[in-house]
């Protein structure tokens, strides 16, 4: 059989970008296992090489806490910052709630820290010397980030926590971010949802039922952050049929008995919102990975979101 020489030639082309694209990523493998080798020598570090690349010490041990397995969901502190000294991101108080994400493929930008996460135990401490493309690779943010940064970071994973606990932790961070605002007339569903309604429609309004469309204007954040994650532009409001299984369960929930002229405010926990996201440290960085494609959401994980709306029309 004849092999038509259009394939042969694509074939060619396709082999040599391969061998090019290997090049590529060895010649960057080499510059930074150079680069950190260097660093730790010159610092008098004594640290474990892992074979995916990147080098660890564990700073504190816990020999009687659980192993960390893929898909448990795991509460950090955290410092990172490059080589050179440049701090990226610090969480380190543990009086404070910890940060949150699932140990599991895709689940944390800068991914070394997820990799790490499966020699830890509970309760432990390590300290990871990281190569750029383990971390944030050719990414740069303005001067927070800098293409190819190798970097140094100090993570605790502190526990790890069920379903369960999370949307206790939830609950507990939205009434205490109630009592701390002073908001006041919202109401606790049985869901978990916190609901505040304003109720300006006229007294034979029709109520909104499955199935039916609403129109309202709308803006939805992150709970305690100014930075939108979605709103209606003006004179374009959203149109959503009640009950569709592809709207947020949130959604569903307070719009089924709307009706014209109400005015909705919500605190969703995360479970009935946008569900587990990837992780992103530092925060401020997400919003221009979402705008580059790199996430396909903007919301974060396991933290409530604040929604609020008015009902233009029920149809």
């Amino acid at each position: 059989m004849k092999i038509p020489m259009l394939l042969i030639a694509l074939v060619t082309v396709m082999a040599s970008c391969i061998t090019d694209q290997e090049s590529d990523y060895e010649r960057i493998v080499s510059r930074d296992t150079r680069l950190l080798e260097a660093y730790l020598e010159r610092n008098g570090i004594d640290a474990i090489e892992n074979p995916l690349g990147y080098f660890y010490q564990k700073t504190e041990s816990n020999d009687v806490g659980n192993q960390i397995v893929n898909k448990d969901i795991l509460g950090i502190y955290y410092e990172i910052k490059t080589i050179d000294g440049q701090m990226i991101d610090s969480y380190l108080d543990e009086t404070k709630p910890p940060r949150i994400f699932l140990h599991d493929e895709g689940g944390l930008i800068p991914r070394v820290m997820n990799f790490s996460a499966g020699l830890a135990k509970e309760g432990e401490t390590f300290k990871i010397y990281a190569p750029s493309y383990l971390a944030y690779q050719e990414y740069s943010f303005q001067q927070l980030i800098l293409p190819n940064s190798n970097l140094e970071i100090k993570i605790k994973y502190a526990n790890i926590l069920s379903e369960e606990e999370v949307e206790e932790l939830e609950d507990s961070l939205i009434h205490a971010y109630l009592e701390e605002q002073g908001k006041v007339g919202f109401e606790r569903t049985e869901e978990g949802l916190y609901v505040k309604v304003i109720d300006e429609s006229e007294a034979d309004a029709e109520l909104a039922a499955v199935d039916d469309i609403v129109v309202f204007d709308f803006e939805l954040t992150q709970m305690g952050s100014d930075a939108v994650i979605s709103k209606s532009t003006e004179n374009s409001p959203l149109q959503v049929k009640v009950g569709d299984q592809g709207n947020l369960d949130f959604l569903n929930l307070i719009l089924k008995d709307s009706k014209a002229g109400m005015q909705i405010e919500v605190f969703s926990p995360s479970q009935l919102a946008f569900g587990i996201t990837a992780q992103v440290f530092p925060y401020q960085i997400r919003q221009d990975l979402f705008n580059r494609g790199v996430l396909n959401s903007v919301a974060r994980p396991f933290e409530p979101i604040y929604f609020k709306a008015t009902i233009k029309e029920v149809k």
